[in-house]
């Protein structure tokens, strides 16, 4: 049997089917090998045919090159991060806890690529009930007996079990010990489950009992509608032993229930962000032992990772560090010779460099080397070769960053994202003008979605549902979640700000109507696009305040509303809630639908000091094109400064709002003293000094701007100091990491945050040039643009020869990208394995795109081009 490489893969232009996972396309190369090797095998057998003699060469060739998983012999080990591993395969036991993100319980890493998650026990049970996901679990290793424990309590329920994992020979066993048998109203509701990611299998066959079939491109039904009038997905197929895609031994993956049967069932029936189920019934009337499966994993001989070339994307300055990062399978051997070629005009290929990678060493699971290339500087396209793997087409000039870098991200994607207005871009209208029902008074005491709570009161004069003015106007939709965190917005306003008060940003792109509701893009209206999206994000956050004297929390969808994704201005009917109407009765501007989304209203210290900044900050730029509103935002930062420094701190936690009053106080007062020069606020700075040094990492930046205000020693001298120890624990904490970031890895992608790191670097670098490196942001804008671990993949839609395409945005569904948005980037999956799991949109803890991180992705390659061209302010 011969596996010939598919020449276009699924999703390319001649096959529009949905393209591979990562991990398959890494090991195309591990294919072509296999051709070889079965080549090879035909021809002694053809020999053998003619000389006998040659058989005893055949059957070592056969042994050696088959596929299958039962042939060669696999050395399996509990490594020291506690997980099963194999050359190919990886079993996670419990080592993430995001199951509602898709990342927890037994996972499985094949061949490099997470293919299996959430294996747990799960209970579908009827009513508001529902049977949490384990978040925590108790691990255990008995390396003797090469087993894996992990221990899951329910306290909820009194309900608690061990998943066990071990191998025998080439095989995974997996058993589940219960500390008690169900109890009976359980029965035919308690599963366990694990999740097949549904990328690596669309378009491969299944087998289960006496079926098979082929896992399409998305759910194709059917449902069935239960007892409880809820709708659920069918299973595919019931059956002792399952087989997934048998032809491809990449992902072939075989279960076998050891008693009763399994059951496949693919839950995008039920749910567009589903991934395929395998299911066995929990029975009645056993505890030890109620459940356990073989697992064989087809696993490729001496498979290796293949090697990613990590580049930006966007390119390089000829005056920049320019560092390719390659990241080799930790067994990896031999270092290939590295090449960097120029693409001339007439398709002449030219040779710049071939040098060994320097090593760099092991991070994470992988092993890395460095090419470095920073002594090129002639203007034009290149790529990077290693061994047989090559990057994607990247220029050098000094005007990389001039065109279609930052320049989506405020021309299409802050358009397309503005709340309350008609979205039209050229024949496409992104959405109709949307929530101008905005909004009534959230309820009391109420544990909403996403983090959103309300309190013993609303600390307004409106009563719950009923409309709150001045909502309907300005803001952003985060995401495809639609809401307008205040906390999102002002970091979002507050970083656009600075970017066009320091780079002097005057690109006009896009027709912005406020009084019409209307924005049209591709349509320039003598209008800078940066003043109009600031003016945009004023308007939002002066609306508390406007309305009720403080900021509002947020806008927030209701759970119902915030299950729909599409064009937003159908997700309610626009007119405002009335009570005293019937659910279906109209008058005038007023309905009996309550589809509203809700305001919270429960002040928090900390969210006024961080509203109060983004306000000062919006004064500076607006002033000159709306001083109305740029009047009114620097009046309203002033009282509510005030306000907080003659009242207690408030902390009330919800959605969006930061922690750390003191370190907000900090940057509030910064930028009204640089706008004001108010002596109070320069007093109140050098009282505020002991929190700049305690953390000068999150406001030395904001402190630094301030020094050339402060005409007190003692301050200038402790800044500087401060600056100096943080300098000292930075330097360590990049080192880190062949990215030069500082990268501390957590369950969601942390690119926003190495962004808003970078913004803090550009003042630094600025205020202590022999301190603080240029390369600092450099190294962020690389990062972002396709230098971090797991792929070279840019974190911007559309930017760049290769970038995440689809994301979670509001039209993820359409498995579509909005130009310019910034995702979140490559997560941890605890342990070691660093993932952006693509093409798939619906992962929000790498894919999301939200408003602050493309403000901040703006200010830093603006950051970059600034200090690279030496431009002077």
């Amino acid at each position: 049997m011969i596996f010939f490489v598919d020449p276009f893969p699924r999703g390319s232009e001649e096959n529009q089917f949905t393209p591979p996972g990562e991990g398959v396309k890494k090991l195309i190369f591990e294919r072509g090998k296999l051709i070889i090797g079965m080549c090879l095998i035909k021809y002694l057998i053809n020999s053998a045919m003619k000389h006998l003699r040659f058989i005893v060469l055949i059957i070592p060739a056969l042994l050696l090159i088959g596929c299958s998983g039962d042939s060669g012999k696999n050395e399996w080990s509990i490594n020291d991060h506690e997980y099963l591993e194999t050359q190919g395969f990886n079993v996670l036991v419990f080592h993430n806890t995001y199951p509602e993100g898709d990342q927890g319980g037994i996972e499985f890493i094949h061949h490099d690529d997470r293919t299996a998650s959430n294996g747990y026990i799960n209970v579908d049970l009827t009513g508001e009930q529902r049977f949490p996901r384990p978040v925590t679990a108790e691990r255990s290793v008995d390396k003797e007996k090469g087993e894996i424990k992990a221990t899951v309590k329910v306290p909820e329920f009194n309900f608690s079990y061990d998943v066990r994992v071990w191998v025998e020979g080439e095989k995974i066993h997996l058993a589940v010990d219960l500390e008690k048998p169900i109890p009976a109203e359980w029965k035919g509701k308690a599963t366990f489950d694990l999740q097949l990611f549904p990328v690596n299998y669309t378009g491969k066959t299944w087998h289960l009992g006496n079926k098979s079939g082929v896992i399409p491109v998305e759910g194709m039904g059917p449902m069935v509608t239960g007892s409880d009038g809820r709708a659920r997905s069918s299973a595919l197929a019931k059956g002792p032993k399952l087989i997934m895609a048998p032809e491809d031994p990449v992902i072939k993956l075989q279960i076998e229930q050891v008693k009763g049967d399994l059951a496949l069932v693919d839950e995008r029936n039920g749910s567009l962000s589903g991934w395929i189920l395998v299911r066995s019934e929990i029975p009645e009337g056993v505890d030890k032992g109620a459940m356990e499966w073989i697992i064989t994993p087809n696993i490729i001989p001496g498979f290796l990772a293949k090697p990613v070339i990590s580049i930006s994307q966007a390119g390089y300055h000829p005056d920049q560090v320019k560092r390719a990062v390659i990241e080799l399978d930790a067994r990896s051997e031999k270092i290939e010779t590295t090449v960097l070629q120029m693409i001339g005009a007439d398709g002449n290929i030219k040779e710049v460099k071939s040098s060994l990678p320097e090593e760099w060493g092991k991070f994470l699971r992988y092993r890395y080397v460095v090419f470095d290339f920073s002594g090129v500087k002639d203007p034009g396209m290149y790529t990077i070769s290693y061994g047989n793997v090559k990057s994607e087409p990247f220029g050098i000039g000094t005007d990389v960053y001039h065109r279609s870098v930052w320049q989506p991200t405020l021309e299409i994607y802050f358009p397309v994202q503005m709340c309350h207005m008609r979205i039209r871009d050229r024949s496409r209208v992104w959405h109709g003008a949307c929530h101008l029902d905005d909004a009534v008074q959230a309820p009391v005491n109420t544990i909403h979605v996403d983090g959103y709570q309300t309190y013993a009161t609303t600390e307004t004069n409106y009563k719950p549902f009923t409309p709150v003015p001045f909502m309907n106007r300005g803001g952003w939709h985060d995401a495809g979640d639609n809401d307008l965190a205040a906390g999102s917005q002002a970091q979002t306003t507050l970083f656009l700000a600075l970017a066009g008060e320091e780079f002097g940003i005057n690109v006009d792109q896009t027709t912005v109507k406020q009084d019409a509701l209307y924005v049209e893009l591709r349509k320039p209206d003598g209008i800078s696009d940066l003043l109009q999206q600031i003016e945009h994000g004023a308007i939002n956050l002066l609306s508390g305040y406007r309305a009720f004297g403080h900021s509002a929390v947020g806008i927030i969808e209701t759970r119902e509303g915030r299950s729909f994704l599409g064009d937003v201005a159908q997700v309610s009917d626009q007119l405002l809630y009335d009570a005293s109407l019937k659910p279906n009765e109209i008058r005038g501007n007023r309905s009996g639908k309550p589809d509203d989304r809700w305001v919270v209203t429960n002040k928090d210290t900390s969210l006024e000091y961080e509203v109060i900044t983004a306000l000062v900050a919006a004064y500076r730029i607006l002033k000159g094109y709306n001083d109305k509103l740029a009047d009114e935002c620097l009046s309203t930062a002033i009282k509510a400064w005030n306000y907080e420094q003659t009242h207690d701190p408030v902390i009330q936690p919800n959605a969006y709002v930061p922690r750390n009053y003191e370190q907000q106080e900090v940057h509030a007062t910064v930028e009204l003293l640089i706008t004001t020069g108010d002596k109070k606020y320069r007093e109140r700075l050098v009282e505020l000094l002991p929190v700049i040094k305690a953390a000068t990492a999150n406001v030395g930046w904001s402190a630094a701007r301030a020094l050339k205000y402060v005409d007190n020693d003692d301050f200038k001298n402790g800044v500087t100091e401060a600056l100096h120890l943080y300098k000292t624990r930075l330097d360590s904490s990049l080192a880190t990491n062949p990215y030069g970031v500082p990268w501390r890895p957590r369950i969601w992608g942390i690119g926003w945050d190495i962004q808003k790191y970078g913004v803090s670097q550009y003042y630094l670098s600025r205020e202590f040039p022999d301190l603080f490196d240029r390369e600092n942001v450099c190294n962020v804008v690389n990062y972002v643009l396709g230098c971090h671990p797991g792929s070279s993949t840019s974190f911007i839609s559309a930017v760049g020869a290769r970038s995440i395409i689809p994301a979670y945005g509001f039209n993820m569904h359409w498995w579509s990208y909005i130009p310019g948005g910034n995702v979140a980037g490559t997560a941890l999956i605890k342990p070691d394995y660093p993932e952006m799991k693509e093409p798939f949109p619906y992962l929000w803890q790498q894919t999301e795109y939200v408003m602050p991180g493309a403000s901040t992705y703006i200010f830093c390659v603006l950051a970059a081009d600034n200090l690279l061209n030496n431009k002077s302010l």
